[in-house]
């Protein structure tokens, strides 16, 4: 089992490195190059085996309240990047049902964070765990609910467009910040304040989230043939 455990766990880090490093390339690459495609691909790849890696550790190692919320964190960066590749699929086709299936578990697992950070409130009151919980399971059933409704009514005509580059973005943010507070007590000296291990969990968010809000705004006004400046 200690075998096992080491390969997963090996597996696990090469590939959420490869993951870190490979991404960066989408972004800067030109659009729909060969580059661009391949990158994207091998980091979809990555964040698969991240994902299945994270679950089957948190399974067969002994119960640790980060794992499991790691592990949450896994699935929620694997949703957002496999979503935001299925999206230059479903230009023409729409989803298919394997689509729609990966999105309603999505939805239960959601669900399932939501409930433990509840039962962990009322257990612990407001603390760090159950907020925590709390918080990324409303996100992920925010991002698989807004692909429920996506599946019922039209959408605009670019709506796989600005899904692609938002998840993916999305995704590679999750995966840093997991990286990120995984490792910040290496990272930081010992009497480092507390705000600066805080602020792991929350500057990725802020900066990344700012950046594909730009690139939102320019692509919109592209779009939309304005000429008005606009920051990419």
């Amino acid at each position: 089992m200690k075998t096992v455990i080491l390969s997963l766990l090996i597996l696990h880090i090469a590939t959420g490195i490869t993951a870190l490093l490979v991404g960066l390339i989408p972004m800067i690459a030109q659009k729909g190059g060969r580059l661009h495609n391949r990158a994207g691909l091998i980091y979809v790849y990555c964040m698969i085996a991240v994902a299945v890696s994270a679950l089957l550790l948190c399974v067969l190692q002994p119960f640790k309240m980060m794992r499991l919320f790691l592990t949450g964190i896994a699935v929620f960066s694997f949703y957002l990047s496999m979503t935001g590749w299925r999206a230059t699929k479903q230009k023409k086709s729409g989803p298919t049902t394997g689509d729609k299936g990966l999105t309603f578990v999505t939805l239960l697992v959601s669900l399932a964070m939501i409930g433990f950070g509840v039962y962990l409130l009322i257990l612990n009151g407001a603390s760090f765990f159950p907020i925590l919980f709390t918080f990324f399971g409303l996100l992920t059933m925010t991002f698989a609910g807004r692909d429920v409704q996506s599946m019922t009514r039209p959408t605009e005509k670019m709506h796989w467009f600005f899904q692609h580059f938002t998840r993916m973005g999305g995704s590679y943010i999750a995966t840093f910040t997991a990286a990120l507070v995984t490792n910040v007590s290496r990272l930081l000296p010992a009497n480092a304040p507390e705000w600066m291990a805080t602020a792991s969990w929350i500057a990725p968010s802020l900066v990344g989230g700012m950046l594909i809000g730009f690139t939102v705004r320019y692509y919109k006004l592209k779009f939309s043939g304005s000429k008005r400046p606009a920051v990419a």
